[in-house]
């Protein structure tokens, strides 16, 4: 019997034993993690610190520059000496301007901002200047090198890369134009800010091979006709040239119409918008193959 009680001693003294083993190992591990989080807690807050100075120093003249310059920025037009850009309504002066080459609200036609929105930012009326989503998107793309890029830019970031910054890739750039695009956002409407986009934005050439900008040179130049009367196959044709103007326009640089297959590519473009128009549910079924069907080539001015 004692020799049966000692070995059950020997039994939990070898449990007992193992047991203190593992809580040591146990213990060791613990420790090592816990190091290993505060170390890496401590290095996410560095590096956040860093980037936090870093955006700053590198936006610090956007943050500084006052709202009443961003706004003026912003909104001036190249030879609009009509124009009272002290008028804080300023779509009432795009509207009045005795230049028919300006335009606002009442001058152009609603399916050209049906299009412009559906294919080119169809969160415009949503977001608060930029879509993260989008930006981490080209970020991914720029570190990564790819060939693919999809763009990030919604329309306040085109408006104030085109009218307050330059179109330099560098992180200075991209940084200072996410500032200044939130604070577009605040110191101008959307509609302010669609409407003087669409005032600027570069269209490619005219059927003399002279560059256009605005969407009422585009329209005059293309169409024969004001932006008001642009009917939704031209609208979406004259929007798809935005995404790269000297590539798709239909004209050479000595106002001579491309080749066919060279034109396809606008149209090519002009379909993507469209359908982007279906899926957004801007234009119904009907309108859309009715839009498909119209022969852009044969309303195109030529010499």
């Amino acid at each position: 019997m004692s020799q049966q009680t000692a070995d059950n001693n020997m039994d939990i003294q070898h449990e007992a034993t193992k047991l203190e083993k593992f809580e040591r190992v146990y213990k060791k591990i613990k420790h090592i993690f816990i190091g290993l989080f505060a170390i890496l807690a401590c290095t996410s807050v560095i590096l956040l610190a860093v980037t936090v100075f870093y955006f700053q120093h590198l936006t610090q003249s956007s943050i500084n520059m006052s709202d009443e310059s961003l706004r003026l920025k912003l909104v001036n037009i190249a030879g609009t000496q009509d124009i009272d850009y002290d008028n804080r309504n300023i779509l009432a002066e795009y509207n009045q301007s005795m230049n028919p080459l300006i335009v606002g609200p009442q001058g152009v036609n609603k399916n050209v901002i049906k299009a412009l929105t559906a294919s080119e930012d169809s969160l415009y009326f949503k977001h608060n200047g930029i879509l993260p989503k989008a930006l981490l998107r080209a970020v991914g793309q720029d570190v990564f090198n790819s060939q693919s890029a999809t763009g990030g830019s919604t329309i306040t970031q085109q408006l104030v890369k085109n009218q307050v910054l330059t179109n330099e890739k560098t992180y200075h750039r991209k940084a200072n134009e996410l500032v200044l695009s939130m604070r577009a956002e605040q110191v101008l409407t959307k509609d302010e800010i669609i409407y003087t986009y669409l005032n600027i934005v570069p269209f490619g050439r005219d059927y003399n091979g002279n560059n256009i900008s605005g969407i009422a040179s585009a329209s005059y130049s293309l169409f024969g006709k004001p932006p008001s009367d642009i009917n939704v196959a031209e609208s979406a044709y004259l929007v798809g040239l935005l995404q790269s103007p000297y590539y798709y326009t239909p004209y050479e640089e000595n106002g001579s119409l491309k080749p066919d297959n060279q034109i396809q590519i606008g149209l090519n473009r002009q379909h993507y918008v469209l359908k982007r128009m279906l899926v957004e549910k801007k234009i119904t079924e009907h309108t859309f193959k009715q839009a498909e069907h119209y022969n852009i080539k044969q309303h195109l001015l030529t010499k």
